[in-house]
């Protein structure tokens, strides 16, 4: 046991004075505890040295590693070595997420040893990064990440801890006029000549906004009136087979004979949205970086108030209005799962119309009378037959 009261120079007199308060300093599996006791009582201090002991052999003993002395880490450790692990065997992208996921709880909580993360710093944190302005959704994932890095669930970790509640609404479709005016708007935008074509695209197949910015030459089959993903963010995603619609084609064509203008021979390996000096192509081995400017500008032009992912959403929609079947809608879209399917999938204002009108129209067809009778007609009635006894 070792609780020791610690000396310091007074910063006025500059003469060395030993603190009121006692801390303990012991070594523990490798690592240097040393912390204030938070008391002037000596036996006290004792105490909470053993408590602190107490709390370090729990956490040895329930958190498996393959080196003991790695057991007790900083959850700034914790995360470096799941981050490291992640990288190994999954995409670059989603090890980007988890990076992502991971900076703010390093940067606010990275410095703690994890039996010190207790459920009251973890409300602690879901308060402090709703005050930096991040999204519910934002923080349950970056809370995620950490339960993964240390291995056990949330539940498990954190019992008394609920989730902060999610927005469900993620997205809508966009009205067909909507649509046409967003298009409209990028035909005619002077900033970027690919940022048509890239809507239609997106429009067009439901592709995400990278796998249609990655997407080759070599993937696009004129003569079979086909587009094959390359990429994706998931595993049921990658290389989907996508029919092209005449829209689609008319706008591809045209975008390629432009391109074939600017940059030469369209080889299959050249990336269909080539990297851009500005306004001109400089680069048919390199993807486009970013279309954020110009599609910002085309959909200011438009009056739209939308996200990107929306055309996605409205694909969907559309494929589900034309009555497609639900195997066929996963296939093209690339889902794993019908439950993602329906986040997709909308039903806008125009279609709950005719569907009401369809019933309406059935319901006339076997008989039920066009004029209800009125209340007042069943009030008088009831009046002459019953009151009046």
């Amino acid at each position: 046991m070792a609780v020791y009261r610690p000396t310091y120079r007074d910063a006025t007199t500059g003469e060395r004075k030993q603190s009121d308060t006692w801390w303990y300093d012991f070594n523990y599996v490798g690592r240097r505890i040393r912390e204030s006791a938070k008391t002037t009582r000596k036996t006290i201090a004792v105490e909470a040295e053993k408590k602190r002991r107490r709390e370090l052999e729990r956490a040895y003993a329930g958190i498996p590693s393959e080196k003991p002395e790695e057991r007790i880490r900083t959850i700034s450790e914790l995360l470096a070595s799941y981050r490291k692990g992640y990288a190994v065997n999954h995409r670059d992208k989603a090890a980007l997420r988890v990076k992502s996921g991971s900076a703010h709880v390093d940067r606010i909580l990275g410095a703690l040893l994890l039996p010190d993360l207790t459920q009251e710093r973890i409300i602690g944190y879901m308060a402090d990064r709703q005050t930096e302005g991040a999204s519910n959704r934002t923080i349950n994932i970056e809370l995620g990440v950490l339960s993964r890095a240390i291995g056990l669930p949330w539940r498990a970790l954190w019992p008394k801890v609920r989730k902060l509640e999610e927005n469900s609404d993620v997205g809508r479709a966009l009205e067909p006029e909507e649509e046409r005016l967003l298009l409209e708007a990028a035909a005619g935008n002077k900033r970027s000549p690919l940022i048509y074509p890239f809507l239609v695209t997106l429009a067009w197949t439901g592709m995400r906004s990278d796998e249609a910015r990655l997407l080759q030459w070599l993937q696009v089959d004129f003569e079979a009136g086909e587009v094959r993903v390359g990429k994706s963010k998931t595993e049921a995603g990658a290389k989907r087979v996508i029919p092209m619609s005449s829209v689609l084609r008319a706008a591809l064509e045209h975008h390629a004979g432009w391109y074939a203008g600017k940059l030469g021979l369209i080889r299959p390996e050249h990336y269909v949205f080539p990297f851009m000096d500005r306004t001109r192509p400089v680069d048919a081995k390199r993807p486009v970086t970013s279309l954020k400017k110009a599609w910002h500008s085309a959909r200011t032009a438009a009056g739209v108030d939308c996200r990107l992912h929306d055309l996605r959403h409205s694909f969907c929609t559309k494929l589900g209005e034309a009555g497609v079947p639900e195997r066929t809608m996963l296939d093209i879209m690339g889902h794993v799962s019908a439950a993602m399917l329906k986040r997709y999938s909308h039903i806008r204002a125009k279609a709950r119309r005719e569907a009401i009108e369809a019933v309406e129209s059935r319901q006339f067809s076997i008989g039920v009378p066009k004029v209800s009778p009125k209340v007042g007609d069943s009030a008088a009635d009831l009046t002459d037959t019953k009151l009046l006894n």
